[in-house]
């Protein structure tokens, strides 16, 4: 089962970067859904578009991307019932995490959905099951959005604020809004003109390095942790 942002190869070779992922269980329509939505959301400011694309099929011949990432999400992504306290105190642990090969960040990361899930279930309540996994695609889209600012910038240490902080609250990853911090949407825009042909690009745009300090990781992930709040 798939869906994609994007309705044909013609529309997704125009999007700066692809996304390929898998589930290691079937995700629901749902939380994919969700998770396109809200990463497009998330990216919209920097005025990239990303194609989400199933890992393992075929690539179209006209796709050509600049960039691309790739996401295997691993456990139980969804909730199947009425949610409650799942009674598992997900606090300090890594969310996700991207490879890197002698500090070189590589494009290609694992999201943990289990930790997530079981992280942002005591503030779902009593939701009916579409929603909460529509606010569960939502997490995991702001977690993933974290891991793709890593791979494209190629950078390990943290922001102090945004989706590119070191650590998320319950909050940050249900809130109807959460979004990159100016320096950050600064630097992708920056990469974005950097993908287009000169003859493109109509005026500049910012591309000011990101203001990042040396934040403390949690383990070996280059993940934002689980902050307990």
């Amino acid at each position: 089962m798939s869906i994609l942002v994007f309705a044909g190869a013609a529309h997704a070779a125009k999007a700066p970067l692809a996304v390929y992922y898998s589930f290691d269980t079937p995700a629901t329509p749902a939380l994919l859904t969700a998770m396109q939505s809200e990463l497009g959301r998330i990216l919209a400011p920097s005025g990239i578009s990303a194609a989400w694309l199933p890992s393992g099929v075929p690539r179209h011949p006209a796709e050509d991307f600049p960039a691309l990432v790739v996401f295997r999400f691993n456990g139980r992504c969804g909730f199947d019932g009425p949610v409650g306290d799942a009674g598992f105190d997900s606090s300090g642990g890594a969310l996700a995490q991207t490879d890197t090969v002698e500090g070189h960040v590589l494009p290609f990361s694992r999201v943990n959905c289990d930790r997530v899930r079981d992280y942002i279930a005591p503030v779902l309540g009593s939701m009916p099951p579409a929603w909460t996994n529509e606010m569960l695609g939502r997490a995991l889209a702001r977690v993933s959005a974290h891991e793709i600012y890593h791979m494209l910038a190629g950078v390990r240490i943290h922001s102090d604020r945004g989706i590119f902080q070191s650590a998320y609250s319950r909050r940050d990853l249900t809130a109807a809004t959460f979004r990159f911090a100016a320096p950050e949407n600064n630097w992708l825009r920056g990469w974005l003109q950097r993908q287009t042909p000169v003859e493109q690009v109509t005026h500049a745009l910012p591309g000011n390095p990101p203001s990042l300090r040396d934040d403390p990781v949690f383990g070996e992930s280059d993940a934002p942790d689980a902050a307990g709040r």
